[in-house]
């Protein structure tokens, strides 16, 4: 089975629009960031996908652009594997960027921070690197899946 999402990356005057997640106790995110995206209604381009996912989440209309890259998350005990596109896009105005939806809070990022953050799936390199002029194409970028971070028990 194909879990298939599509997803923006916004970028800014050196900042990319995220995602940061909060911990809920009927959800698997816990303070983790992601970029803003979801998965395509039926009959739906993923470019309409992409922008509508973007306004749901984030208040913004955003152009989305070409793809970037594409990725996969297929864990090593999952039957199924999360196929993921991420377009380009632009906003005229970040005026309405607000939370949409409870456990998700929109910000911008500094590029350079990124690798601080706990990034599902971990971007941080490939969304540094999207300052510069990228070659035609969309990059696969392979199976990106990591285990979740585990909390601090207090075990040595």
């Amino acid at each position: 089975m194909v879990d298939l999402r599509c997803s923006v990356a916004l970028i800014r005057k050196n900042q990319i629009l995220l995602l940061h997640r909060t911990s809920r106790p009927d959800h698997d995110n816990h303070g983790d960031w992601v970029l803003p995206g979801g998965h395509p209604a039926d009959g739906e381009s993923m470019w309409a996908c992409a922008a509508r996912e973007v306004q749901e989440e984030t208040g913004l209309s955003v152009d989305v652009g070409r793809c970037l890259f594409v990725y996969e998350v297929v864990g090593p005990s999952e039957i199924g594997r999360r196929v993921e596109l991420v377009f380009a896009a632009t906003a005229p105005t970040l005026d309405g960027l607000s939370s949409r939806e409870p456990d998700r809070h929109p910000e911008l990022v500094d590029l350079d921070d990124l690798q601080a953050l706990d990034l599902r799936p971990p971007l941080a390199g490939y969304l540094r690197g999207l300052r510069w002029r990228q070659p035609p194409g969309a990059a696969y970028l392979g199976n990106l899946w990591r285990p979740p971070k585990t909390a601090d028990l207090g075990e040595s």
